[in-house]
């Protein structure tokens, strides 16, 4: 009879106790769970996944992290350290998870697995065949190959030194303080030792695992899942990340830039407020008590990682020429991946208007369009904090990609600024605004470092056409009431609103120089196209005011693109308030003939249409 793979736990932390424990095909499985009742009724039950060559022990910081939001277990799994590999015979990962899971005394609403378990924890969400699936889960620095990514022999090399750092890093983590005092040559040597006593067999076990991730049906998995890595762990890399995400729609990847392979143990603290935010938004539908309502996650910073993210496919709204989308959508889907940002980080726009008396309010979006958007593409999103500047708002840089003929194609690269403005009507009982956001907060849009910077100018009803648009300046004006379903917070114009105006007023300038877009499409097969874009607030603008939009081309480039100035105001009180500036970058593609595909050449009636006479 072949010798039980691995011993029962001889020491348990306090707190667990073993609950379950047996032994099948030579292989044992342990469940470790609570000695005290809930915390708190109705709080969720987790099962923690350990990862290859790991044990339970590796799960005791983070677990006490969680303890007040979960009542955890912890399987002790055949592929634990000093496994002898054989239990690779008698099932897949996914097969012995499920094992384990059934030994848990309680159904399990969370799983959280770590590198080889999340794996087990993937394959399971993907294969259950009609196991119990978890309503939640989380996946601590995972493995995933791309379908694009070849199973060839550099790549066998890549993992396997992959797999040789992480054993190493392991090691030194098993280690604690104990690894600061050691000679790094003693370290290798440690870890070296531990890698022949793996064997290849060992890491053909984690290899074929990584390798097969490309072959689950990802899209079909529906639990809600929260993925976590380092923005330094090959693991994940971006374009794993990326591509993880876009099979997996049902997945938040978050890759943090100081997060290790074995954060859970080295960045505890943030991981557990990771989980806990996201299992204050998850939990929410499925408990009696709102976890929102037990306790605030700890978080301490908000510029603290990437996210990639999955935003949907454009609206139907925006096929306005063929099944191409415009401009507009673009910028609506970063402004998606940015509200989803906050989101992640337990500050949802519903909970800063809720809680603290906030809106979050996009000030400056800058997009460069590199290619095209379709109708039925799946757009997934890469949001990537960046420095802060006092009174500038949080930036970020956002890129937008799409699956096409097996690559990943960027067709959105931006930079965006998000302000928390105060505001006037806030819901009573507000909170104290915490530390980590009050650094994004104003009082109002002009009150922004780098918003309009000087006095509103004192203008007669009667002179506000001459000075808005002079003479030979060949400035357009459009000007027009701001409707409530532009606004929010029952308030003010919002960023999209601000969007939808530029779009329309540039279609409004086309029309007055006669070369509208139905003229151009029909009379010259001309399909309009926008390669950049941005729209930068100065000062709020309130609804039912009257916003005088100033369109203005400015230069024409190589005769197939011409810039334009878009300017927007409100006369409030006698005085001209700008509110917000920003510009655009327009052309058209020829879309028949020989020359279809091409960018137009602008002839001399086009010239003169734009700039008038400016000329």
């Amino acid at each position: 009879m072949a010798k039980p793979n691995g011993a029962r736990p001889a020491t348990c932390p306090d707190g667990w106790t073993p609950v379950a424990d047996t032994r099948t095909a030579g292989e044992r499985l342990t469940v470790l769970g609570p000695t005290s009742p809930a915390p708190h009724p109705g709080a969720p039950v987790a099962a923690l996944v350990h990862g290859l060559e790991g044990h339970w022990t590796g799960w005791q910081s983070l677990a006490g992290h969680l303890d007040d939001r979960c009542r955890t277990y912890v399987l002790d799994l055949p592929w634990r350290a000093g496994n002898h590999y054989r239990w690779r015979h008698h099932g897949t990962p996914a097969h012995w998870l499920r094992e384990a899971l059934a030994l848990v005394p309680e159904p399990v609403d969370v799983l959280i697995g770590h590198s080889f378990g999340a794996n087990a924890v993937l394959e399971h969400l993907a294969t259950s065949g009609g196991a119990p699936q978890p309503r939640a889960a989380v996946l601590l620095a995972p493995f995933f190959r791309p379908a694009t990514l070849t199973v060839d022999w550099p790549l066998y090399d890549a993992a396997f030194a992959g797999f040789r750092q992480i054993i190493t890093d392991g090691v030194r983590v098993g280690m604690g303080e104990r690894a600061r005092r050691l000679d790094p040559d003693v370290l290798t040597a440690m870890a070296d030792t531990t890698v022949e006593r793996i064997g290849p067999v060992g890491f053909l076990s984690l290899f074929l695992q990584f390798t097969g991730t490309t072959e689950l049906d990802l899209g079909a998995v529906t639990v809600p899942t929260l993925v976590l890595a380092g923005e330094n762990d090959t693991s994940l890399s971006e374009d794993r990340a990326t591509a993880l995400a876009t099979a997996m729609p049902a997945a938040r990847v978050c890759r943090h830039p100081h997060y290790t392979h074995f954060c859970h143990a080295e960045q505890t603290a943030d991981v557990g407020a990771d989980i806990t935010a996201f299992l204050t938004d998850t939990t929410a539908s499925w408990t009696d008590t709102p976890f929102s309502s037990q306790k605030e996650p700890p978080m301490t910073e908000l510029l603290d990682g990437t996210l990639t993210t999955p935003v949907g496919r454009p609206r139907y709204e925006g096929a306005n020429i063929r099944t191409w989308i415009g401009f507009k959508h673009f910028m609506y889907l970063t402004e998606e991946a940015i509200l989803q940002y906050f989101r992640e980080r337990g500050v949802g726009a519903e909970t800063l208007y809720h809680t603290y008396g906030l809106g979050l309010e996009i000030v400056d979006h800058s997009v460069s369009l590199p290619a095209t958007l379709g109708i039925d593409d799946d757009v997934i999103a890469i949001v990537e904090p960046g420095k802060p500047k006092p009174g500038h708002g949080a930036p970020f840089k956002v890129r937008l990609t799409v699956q096409r003929d097996g690559e990943t194609v960027t067709i959105l690269t931006g930079k965006i600024r998000v302000a928390l403005v105060t505001l006037k009507d806030a819901p009573a009982s507000i909170r104290p605004v915490p530390a980590h956001l009050e650094p994004y907060v104003v009082p109002e849009v002009a009150a922004l470092a780098d918003a309009a910077g000087q006095d509103p100018q004192a203008v007669a009803d009667a002179d506000l056409a001459t000075v808005l648009t002079p003479p030979d300046s060949n400035a357009f004006l459009w000007s027009w009431r701001i409707p409530y379903f532009y606004c929010h917070f029952s308030d003010r114009l919002q960023h999209s609103g601000y969007v939808r105006a530029m779009e329309e007023v540039v279609d409004r300038f086309l029309d007055d120089r006669g070369i509208s877009i139905r003229t151009m499409l029909d009379e010259r097969g001309w399909i309009p196209v926008v390669s950049r874009a941005r729209v930068h607030m100065l000062a709020d603008a309130f609804m039912e005011e009257t916003l005088h939009t100033v369109f203005t081309v400015q230069e024409i480039i190589k005769d197939v693109m011409y810039t334009a100035a878009f300017d927007t105001y409100v006369h409030r009180d006698g005085r001209l308030v700008h509110t917000a500036t920003g510009s655009i970058m327009h052309g058209y593609a020829v879309s028949r003939g020989e020359q279809a595909g091409s960018l137009a050449e602008f002839d001399d009636t086009t010239r003169a249409a734009l700039l008038g006479g400016a000329r």
